[in-house]
C-alpha cells in the first residue's frame, strides 16, 4: 500500500508545482532614465510582477482548476523588488533586491489528466496519457553594487552584480506514461483504483517536500543557498526622437544549495503484474547548483511631437516572448510633468494603463478585469526620493 502512494505522487507533483506558481501577480514599468551621476543623493524603489497562464485562468490555477481547459503548454510568474541608493556625484550605486521566479512547462496531455482529476471527470474507458512536466522555482533576497558608464554621448551602460541568499527553492521534472482502465461509474471507486499502469520518473529537489514524503518519515532541514547574478541595462538614442532601452536580469545567475533534500523515484506499476509494482528510488541530501531564470525587457519609444509618443516593448524569458504597444501623452499640469500611456498586448489581448513622472509611477494591465477569468496580468510601481 505504501508503494501505491508513490503512484499518486504524479498528481500531487502537479498540484504542488502549478498552484504555487501563481502566488503573485505581474508587472513592468518604464522608470525614470538613469543618470551617470546624480547631483544629490537619490533613492529609487521599484517593484514589479508579471504572470501568464494560457491553459487556465490564474485564479483557477490557484484553486481547483474548475474553469474550462484551453490550450497552453507553460505558465510563469516573475517578480522583483529593489531599493537602490545613488550617492551624489558618483556613477556607483548600491542597494537591496528581492526576486521571485516560478516557471512551469508541461504538455497538453498532462494538463488534461490533471484537469480531469480535479473535476472528477476521469473517463470510464481505457485511456493513455504521456506525462511531461518541468518546473523551476526560486525566491531570494540579496545585495548589489553597480556602476553606470557613458559609452558615447548618447549611449549609457549600467551593470550590477548581485549576491543572493536563498529563501525558497523547488526544481524538478516528471516524465512517463499513465494508462487508466475501464471501470463502472461509482463514487466508491477511488482515482487510484482507476490506474491500469504507469511508468513515470520523478526527480526534484526542494526546501520543503511537496509530495507525500512525510509518510516515509522524511522531515529534512531547510537547505542553505547562496548565489550570484548580473543585471545590465543599455540605454541610448537612435535619433533625437527615438530611444532604446534593453534590460537584462539574472544573466549568468546561479544558486548553490548545500544539503538540498531531493526525491528521485521511478514509478513502475501494472495492475496485472505480480508482485504489484517495481517502484524504486531514494530520498537524499545533495549539493545542488541551480541556474537562475533570466529575463530580458526592451523598450523602443519614438516622440511624434512634443505631446505624443509611441512605443514597442518586449519581454523574454526561458519559456516565452511577448510584446506590447503603447501610445503616450505628455502633460505639464501645474508644472508637474506626467506621461499617461495606453497599452495593448496583441498576443494575449491584455490592455492596460500607465502613469509616469520623475517622482514615481504605476502600471496595470490584464486581459480581463474579472479575476476569475484573467489569464494574463501585470502590475508595477516605482518611486524616487531626492534630498
Amino acid at each position: 500500500m505504501q508503494n501505491l502512494l508513490y503512484i499518486c505522487a504524479v498528481s500531487f507533483f502537479m498540484v504542488s508545482f502549478i498552484s504555487v506558481s501563481y502566488a503573485q501577480p505581474s508587472a513592468m514599468i518604464q522608470a525614470p532614465q538613469t543618470a551617470t551621476s546624480y547631483l544629490a543623493p537619490t533613492v529609487d524603489f521599484k517593484i514589479m510582477a508579471t504572470a501568464h497562464s494560457p491553459a487556465q485562468p490564474i485564479n483557477a490555477f490557484l484553486k481547483d482548476w474548475d474553469a474550462p481547459l484551453t490550450s497552453g503548454k507553460y505558465a510563469y510568474a516573475q517578480s522583483r523588488a529593489a531599493l537602490t541608493i545613488h550617492p551624489a556625484d558618483s556613477p556607483i550605486h548600491y542597494g537591496l533586491g528581492w526576486r521571485y521566479d516560478y516557471l512551469i512547462k508541461f504538455n497538453e496531455e498532462t494538463a488534461k489528466l490533471y484537469w480531469q482529476y480535479k473535476n472528477k471527470q476521469l473517463v470510464n474507458k481505457k485511456a493513455s496519457y504521456s506525462l511531461e512536466l518541468a518546473a523551476k522555482h526560486n525566491e531570494r533576497f540579496g545585495v548589489n553594487i553597480g556602476i553606470t558608464k557613458d559609452l558615447t554621448p548618447n549611449w549609457q551602460l549600467t551593470t550590477s552584480a548581485n549576491l543572493w541568499r536563498g529563501i525558497h527553492v523547488l526544481e524538478g521534472k516528471a516524465a512517463g506514461t499513465l494508462t487508466t482502465q475501464a471501470m463502472p461509474d461509482s463514487e466508491n471507486i477511488r482515482n487510484l483504483e482507476r490506474l491500469d499502469k504507469t511508468f513515470t520518473s520523478l526527480d526534484y529537489f526542494y526546501d520543503k517536500p511537496a509530495l507525500v514524503e512525510e509518510d516515509l518519515n522524511w522531515f529534512p532541514e531547510k537547505p542553505t543557498g547562496y548565489g550570484y547574478s548580473l543585471d545590465t541595462q543599455l540605454t541610448g538614442k537612435l535619433s533625437d526622437k527615438t530611444i532604446l532601452r534593453i534590460e537584462g536580469y539574472d544573466i549568468f545567475g546561479k544558486m548553490h544549495w548545500h544539503d538540498a533534500p531531493s526525491t528521485r523515484y521511478l514509478l513502475d506499476y501494472d495492475s496485472n503484474r505480480r508482485p504489484n509494482d517495481k517502484s524504486e528510488g531514494d530520498l537524499t541530501l545533495n549539493n545542488e547548483v541551480q541556474d537562475l531564470s533570466w529575463r530580458v525587457e526592451s523598450h523602443l519609444t519614438h516622440d511624434l511631437n512634443q505631446d505624443w509618443q509611441l512605443g514597442v516593448h518586449g519581454q523574454v524569458n526561458e519559456l516565452h516572448n511577448i510584446f506590447q504597444l503603447s501610445a503616450s501623452y505628455h502633460t505639464d499640469y501645474q508644472d508637474y510633468p506626467m506621461m499617461i500611456s495606453g497599452i495593448v498586448e496583441p498576443q494575449t489581448k491584455a490592455i492596460g494603463i500607465a502613469l509616469d513622472s520623475q517622482l514615481g509611477g504605476i502600471k496595470f494591465m490584464a486581459d480581463d478585469l474579472n479575476s476569475e477569468k484573467a489569464k494574463r496580468a501585470e502590475i508595477s510601481l516605482y518611486g524616487r526620493y531626492t534630498w
